[in-house]
Formats: C-alpha cells, structure tokens, sequence
C-alpha cells in the first residue's frame, strides 16, 4: 500500500481499529502507519500541551518497536478509510517490563483533536486493558502529558496523595483516566530552557560548583557511545537513579540497568539517528563516577534538545555536583548544537533538590506529567 497518512479525512468519517503493519523501513509502503501515528502524536501533543516538542518522529517508533528485548511494545491504531487508503486518526501504546514490574502494563492514548468524542479514545483504552489482562498484568500505569495551566488558575484541579503538583481535571486524557478507574498518584513537572543561555552566567554556575566541589572531583565529557572505560559505572549511576527517584504513590519497582542495556541504548540511540553529549564527574580517590548528567537531541527536530537523566550518588551529594555537571554539559551542548533554541527537562514534583538546580539554572515550567495507575 502506497498511501500517505497525511490525506485528510473527514471528523464523522467511520473508523476502525487495526494493528499497525511494521515496515522494514520508513522507505517501505507499510511505513504509513507509524507516519500516521507520529503524526496523530504531534497533533495531540500540540492541542493538550501547546506544542508538538515532545511527539514521537516516524523513525523513533520503527526503531522502538525493533527494540523489545528490555520493554515489550503493543500498539493499536484508529484508522479512517480515505480513497488513498487508511489515515491514523487515533493511536494505543502499550509496553511492558520484561526484566521488572511483573504485574504491570503502561498505556498511553493519543486522538487528533478533530476526531474525538467519536469513542475512539475508549475504544483504545479498552484494547490496552484486554491486552494487559491477556498478557497477566493486573495493574494500568497512565501518564497524561499536560501544557501550562492559564494564568487565572481557574477550574477544577485534582493533587495526588502526596499533596505535591496538580491537574486540571478537565483535559481529555484525565477524563479518560479516571474513566477507567485509575487514581492521580505523581505529577511531573515538564520545565524548559531558552536557549542561548549567556556563556558567562554558565562559566559562573560552573566557578560556583567547582569552588564547593575542589579537587575531590574531576569531570569527563563525551558524546555516543559510552567509552567502555565507563560503562560499567554509568550503568550503576542509571540504576541508583532508578532506585532513588521519588515515585510518589506509584507501585513500580526500579528497572534493571547494566553494561548490557547501556550498550543497547547506544546502539537505539544510533539507529534513529539521535546524538547526545554526556558529563560525569568522578570522585578522585576512588576513580569512582559519582554523578552524571545527559542532553539528548534529534536532528529530525533541530529547535530542541531533551534533558535525560541526571543523579548524584548519596554519598556525594552537598558538593554541587549537581551543577557542576549540568553546568558542563550546557556549555558543551552549545558548541555542539548553537542552533537549537530550547531544552526541556523533567522533574518529580516531590524531587525539590533537582527542581532547585534546574530553576537555578533558568528554567521555567511548560506543563507536565500526571501519572495514573490503578488496577484492571
């Protein structure tokens, strides 16, 4: 099939659900799908959140769904029949822990706006939760991503147990979670960055961390892949950041992260064509790395650049390891990438240290995460 996803189709055109053909490349004729469901994404993520930064590109999805051997991915697709064939109008993500998390699926819903309240969103939800059953999960994880609030704060919100961040409980996709049964228990804060960031307001968040840090520490920079002299300890930086993060009300339990995975990150990270740049800092009497940070960018979207992980060990926190190495790796992200004009950077609402840092910095919030779960 020769059809391009991008042809029109009318809102109140009858859809059908179908799983997505999966093409050996973007360059093969059943590549329309995974266009389309890209597509859906940034039209979603453009009218919930206010742009379309965070949507998937077609390529990132054809290499994800190549990649199972840590996360297993399902996916569903609403498709409305044009006269040029099929167009995406709505899309069901489902994936699974293989290594963790038994018990539990995570789902995420996506519907051009033009095409909802048709129960195409319902239709999806109900496909995740059938498959999960199948596959012997008994609990739903659903993340909901949201843009920034209106400046007159008005309308219901919902808060998680915890007290910590807030939602409007009107956007469609809360709707659809507590439809389902599911309870708020995080809210992630999604903050960005304009860029550039003046050189010298980095050289002195950088003076002001080494003076703290002194020569206990030293940094490293490096850009894909890993140097195999690192790997081993960039895998257990991950794994502490797994273990240590704040969940909120969550019932998940932290992945597992060694050389293996890292090495398979880098070759995922490859195959789409994504680059990144990386600052570690190492404790000098134990050649220990104790605290890493990571930017990561694709070039299919050359205006922005997403912030990954970043940890300080517990033993080596109060040194403004922190940001020394964001710090670091800002500076280096722009010699690398000038043209880029924002970074985005996310954040536990219960993690106020990072959050610190990050404001420090100078980002400001654009939105978030509200993360769903309850039983199916």
């Amino acid at each position: 099939m020769t059809t391009s996803s991008a042809v029109p189709a009318p809102a109140t055109s009858a859809w059908r659900l179908m799983t997505p053909p999966h093409p050996d490349s973007l360059d093969d004729a059943d590549a329309w799908a995974y266009r389309g469901i890209a597509e859906t994404h940034a039209a979603a993520e453009a009218a919930d959140t206010g742009n379309a930064d965070g949507a998937p590109t077609p390529i990132g999805i054809l290499v994800g769904m190549n990649n199972q051997k840590y996360l297993r991915k399902l996916r569903q697709v609403a498709v409305v029949d044009t006269p040029a064939g099929p167009q995406v109008v709505g899309s069901g993500f489902m994936f699974l822990h293989v290594r963790s998390n038994p018990e539990l699926a995570f789902g995420v819903v996506a519907v051009r706006p033009e095409h909802r309240r048709q129960g195409i969103g319902s239709a999806l939800a109900q496909w995740i939760q059938d498959t999960a059953r199948a596959e012997g999960r008994t609990t739903l994880l659903a993340p909901v991503d949201f843009g920034p609030r209106p400046e007159d704060g008005t309308g219901e919100t919902l808060t998680p147990a915890s007290g910590t961040g807030e939602v409007a409980a009107d956007l469609p996709g809360v709707r659809l979670a507590r439809k389902l049964g599911l309870t708020l228990q995080l809210v992630e804060r999604r903050s960005r960055i304009d860029l550039p960031v003046l050189p010298e307001a980095i050289s002195r968040f950088e003076a002001e961390a080494r003076a703290v840090a002194g020569d206990a520490y030293r940094v490293h920079t490096w850009t894909a892949p890993t140097p195999e002299e690192w790997i081993e300890q960039y895998a257990a930086l991950e794994q502490a950041l797994a273990d240590d993060e704040p969940r909120g009300g969550l019932e998940v339990e932290s992945d597992v992260w060694d050389a293996e995975r890292i090495r398979g990150e880098d070759a995922t990270i490859a195959a789409k064509g994504d680059r990144y740049v990386v600052t570690a800092a190492e404790h000098v009497a134990t050649g220990e790395l104790v605290a890493m940070t990571m930017l990561q960018w694709s070039d299919d979207k050359p205006e922005h650049t997403n912030q990954q992980s970043t940890v300080v060990l517990k033993a080596h926190r109060g040194h403004r390891l922190g940001m020394l190495v964001k710090a670091v790796n800002l500076r280096e992200h722009a010699l690398l990438r000038p043209a880029a004009r924002r970074i985005y950077t996310w954040n536990n609402e219960e993690n106020p240290h990072m959050l610190a840092i990050n404001i420090a910095l100078g980002f400001v919030p654009a939105g978030g995460s509200a993360d769903f779960q309850g039983p199916l």
